[in-house]
């Protein structure tokens, strides 16, 4: 920033620095008026892109009337609303609530650009340059209009649908975790219940317990047993079934006194 030794010198510096800002918001405006959804936005915003042009114009006409010529100037606070207002509109889904926000960011320029003008013209005209001072009325004059029309279109439409959106996506997140508590509840039921279900199937089955095997167990080798008598009975002969099976005589017993 230059040395400013006098309320003349402070008016070319501000007329610079807004000379700047006009430039910066002629860039952006066509960007937020595409990403608006509310066709009174898009429309509102592509208007205020005219006049911003305008605006840019009216300033170098004031500096060539006081004789002097724009200065090599970035407007830093300029730079810095745009740049917050860029990241808040890329942050948001397109709808009413991203209206809301591109109309939040250009109300932040537009009370910034009504200040600075409001100071310009009151420096040009205790100055007495009142071409100077008329110029930057009329900008000032646009300005305000442009946030009024920025308001009207918030709080008859945009904040109202905004609102709403809000509302049923909260609906929507109250319903998605009902479902989510339901199943969650029913996946714990059915878990819990697992040791018992399968406690009852092994018992149907004979099996997890030592008493089931040994009954299993025994009623295993009494079929084998039966199956091996089958097997025996079907092997023998007619004769050997129906002959009864000769014993050998029991020897004599013989006493002492036969032997003598």
């Amino acid at each position: 920033m230059s040395s400013v030794n006098s309320l003349r010198a402070h008016l070319l510096e501000e007329l610079s620095d807004l000379l700047s800002a006009e430039q910066q918001l002629t860039d952006a405006l066509p960007k937020m008026a595409k990403a608006a959804t509310t066709q009174t936005l898009r429309k509102a915003l592509g208007k205020h892109l005219k006049e911003t042009r305008e605006h840019a114009t009216r300033l170098q006409d004031a500096m060539k009337l006081l004789g002097e010529v724009p200065g090599r100037k970035t407007c830093e606070a300029m730079a810095g609303l745009l740049e917050e207002g860029d990241a808040m509109m890329n942050s948001t889904p397109e709808g009413a609530l991203r209206d809301a926000v591109m109309i939040t960011a250009a109300q932040k320029v537009e009370h910034y650009e009504i200040a600075s003008y409001g100071t310009v013209r009151t420096y040009a005209l205790v100055l007495g340059e009142r071409k100077v001072a008329k110029l930057l009325a009329k900008t000032l004059d646009e300005e305000k209009a442009a946030d009024k029309k920025l308001t009207g279109i918030a709080e008859k439409s945009v904040n109202k649908a905004a609102a709403r959106e809000w509302h049923e996506q909260r609906a929507e997140d109250g319903m998605l975790a009902k479902s989510a508590a339901w199943v969650g509840g029913k996946v714990g039921a059915a878990v819990r219940d697992v040791p018992q279900l399968v406690g009852r199937a092994a018992a149907t089955l004979g099996v997890g317990d030592s008493d089931g095997r040994a009954r299993g167990g025994a009623k295993k080798t009494r079929a084998a047993r039966a199956a091996r008598s089958a097997d025996a009975a079907a092997s023998e002969t007619p004769g050997e079934r129906e002959q009864p099976s000769k014993k050998k005589p029991a020897a004599r017993k013989t006493t002492r006194a036969a032997k003598r």
